[in-house]
């Protein structure tokens, strides 16, 4: 591509229609090929059913709904960055893998961030159910 014809160049969203289109279009993609986002998505459902038995509170609900939205957030930013990765290299090279590993590792930390979340407000409630 001629960069100097400025008719190539890519143009911005014109309509906020289209940057909400192309948005959501991601977000299905990462649930449609990423196994980890889906199971994350199955692991917030469960979080959610087990909050509407428990009768959450809103600081318990606002929680709940940060630390499943950061987990999905970071799944999307890890899926990006593994594609990047991937178009830049196709062959094995130690700092694609470094950077592969760290932002799983960002994924799983936020992933264990939502798993403590979950166990201070769930356990409380669930032990008071049995005792």
């Amino acid at each position: 591509m001629d960069l100097s014809d400025k008719n190539q160049l890519p143009q911005k969203n014109r309509h906020y229609s289209d940057s909400f289109r192309y948005a959501f279009e991601g977000v299905k993609t990462t649930f449609q090929e990423e196994r980890n986002m889906r199971t994350h998505a199955l692991a917030g459902v469960i979080a959610l059913l087990l909050g509407l038995f428990l009768s959450l509170s809103i600081a318990e609900w606002l929680w709940i709904v940060l630390s499943s939205f950061l987990v999905f957030v970071m799944e999307i930013l890890n899926t990006v960055i593994e594609n990047l990765v991937d178009l830049v290299t196709k062959e094995y090279h130690p700092l694609a893998k470094k950077v592969k590993d760290m932002a799983a590792g960002a994924v799983l930390s936020t992933t264990i961030f939502a798993v403590v979340t979950g166990l201070l407000i769930f356990a409380p409630k669930i032990i008071q159910l049995f005792f």
